[in-house]
C-alpha cells in the first residue's frame, strides 16, 4: 500500500483543498523570474517582464528571492499581497534574519549532519566573514546550488539586519507596483475558476498521493516530497498562472504547498478559454524544439532508451541531454522509471493524443 494512502488529506476538506493564496502565489510568480533560463511551457510573462527590468534590477530581484528566500516567506497563508508586505513592514529586522538562519539551521541537502537551532550552530563563526557565510551554505547546499558571488552580497545584508529589512521590503514593494499587480489582476478571475472547478470533486477516496497526481496531472514518485508530506498536517494546491507543465512542493508549518500551472479538471464542462489556451500553449512549447522532437522520435521508434544512450546518439553533453529529458517528463510526453540504476524513457501515448485532442477542441470547437 502506499505510504500517503492515509486520512491525512481528511484534515482539509474539499471546499478548500485549491486556494489561490496571493501572496504565495505572487512569491511562486516572482521566483520564477530568479531563474536564469526560462523551460519550455513557462508563460512568456516571466521573459517579458525580465526583459523590462535592468541589469541591476535583476541581480538584486535574484538577491531577494534567492539570498533571502527563508525571510521572504509568508509565515502563514491566506495573505493578499498587499497584506504580506504590510505585515513585512511592521516586522522587526531581527526576526526577519531569524527566520532565515533558523531555516538554515534546519536544512541540509549535502549529506552531511544536519544541525538544528536546538543542537547549535555557532552563529558567531558562521557570520564573522562572507567567506565563512558562504562555505556555510556550501556545507547545506552543496557547490551548485550556493552562488558564491551572490551570497557574498546578501551577506552584507545579513550583518545589517536593518538593511536587509529595507533591500526586501523595497524590492518587493516596487516590483509588486511595477511588474506583479496588473499581471494578478489579469490572472486572478481565471485562478479562481481553476480553484472553483477543483473544490468541486470529492477527494474523500484518494491517497494523498492520488490526489495531487489528480489536480496536478503529473506523475508523482512517493518519494518525491517524502517525508514533508507525510508529516504535514494539511496539503494544500495553489494553481499559478505562469508555471506551465511545472509543479513545486513547500512546507511552511503545518501546511504542504503545491503549485501547479492552472488548469481544469480532466473531464470538466467548464471552459474558459483562457486557461485552455495557456495549456494548449504550454503543451506545444515543449514540442517547438528541434532537439527535444528529436528525442521524442527515437524513443518512440525504440520504444525505450536509457539517458547515456540517447546522450551517444545525439551527441550531447550529460548536462544538456538531461535538461532536454527533465523538460519532456515535465510536459508529460515522457515517461521516466529506473532500470538497473539508470534512468530510462518510454514514450507517453495517452498524452499526446490528449494534446492533439485539446488543440482540435480549441481550434474547431469539437473533441
Amino acid at each position: 500500500m502506499s505510504p500517503f494512502a492515509i486520512d491525512l488529506e481528511k484534515t482539509r476538506t474539499a471546499s478548500s483543498l485549491v486556494m489561490i493564496e496571493p501572496a504565495l502565489n505572487a512569491l511562486g510568480s516572482m521566483l520564477l523570474l530568479s531563474h536564469k533560463e526560462t523551460d519550455p511551457g513557462i508563460h512568456d510573462w516571466i521573459s517579458k517582464t525580465r526583459a523590462q527590468m535592468s541589469a541591476d534590477e535583476q541581480a538584486r530581484h535574484l538577491l531577494v528571492m534567492i539570498g533571502f528566500h527563508y525571510a521572504i516567506l509568508p509565515p502563514h497563508s491566506g495573505l493578499s499581497f498587499e497584506a504580506y508586505l504590510d505585515e513585512m513592514e511592521a516586522t522587526p529586522p531581527s526576526v526577519l534574519r531569524e527566520r532565515l538562519l533558523s531555516a538554515y539551521s534546519g536544512i541540509c541537502l549535502t549529506g552531511g549532519p544536519q544541525q538544528d537551532s536546538s543542537q547549535g550552530v555557532d552563529w558567531d563563526e558562521v557570520l564573522s566573514s562572507a567567506s565563512n557565510y558562504v562555505e556555510f551554505l556550501r556545507s547545506r547546499f552543496g557547490d551548485e546550488l550556493t552562488d558564491a558571488e551572490m551570497e557574498s552580497r546578501a551577506y552584507q545584508y545579513v550583518i545589517d539586519p536593518a538593511a536587509m529589512k529595507q533591500l526586501l521590503t523595497g524590492h518587493l514593494r516596487w516590483f509588486w507596483k511595477n511588474h506583479l499587480q496588473a499581471e494578478w489582476n489579469r490572472v486572478r478571475p481565471m485562478l479562481e475558476e481553476s480553484a472553483r472547478a477543483f473544490n468541486q470533486i470529492d477527494y474523500s477516496r484518494m491517497s494523498r498521493l492520488e490526489i495531487i497526481e489528480f489536480v496536478t496531472g503529473k506523475e508523482v514518485t512517493e518519494s518525491k516530497w517524502g517525508d514533508q508530506l507525510l508529516s504535514a498536517k494539511e496539503l494544500v494546491f495553489i494553481p499559478n498562472a505562469h508555471f506551465g507543465p511545472y509543479m513545486r512542493g513547500m512546507k511552511i508549518g503545518n501546511k504542504f504547498f503545491v503549485y501547479f500551472g492552472a488548469h481544469l479538471p480532466e473531464g470538466s464542462g467548464v471552459r474558459v478559454p483562457e486557461l485552455d489556451r495557456a495549456e494548449i500553449v504550454s503543451r506545444i512549447s515543449a514540442l517547438a524544439d528541434d532537439t527535444r522532437l528529436q528525442i521524442l522520435q527515437m524513443i518512440a521508434e525504440r520504444g525505450e532508451m536509457r539517458s547515456h544512450e540517447i546522450m551517444e546518439t545525439i551527441n550531447l553533453s550529460q548536462p544538456s541531454v538531461s535538461r532536454y529529458l527533465s523538460q519532456l517528463v515535465a510536459a508529460g510526453y515522457l515517461q521516466e522509471r529506473r532500470a538497473n540504476g539508470a534512468k530510462a524513457y518510454i514514450l507517453n501515448e495517452d498524452r499526446i493524443e490528449k494534446t492533439l485532442k485539446a488543440i482540435r477542441a480549441f481550434l474547431l470547437g469539437r473533441s
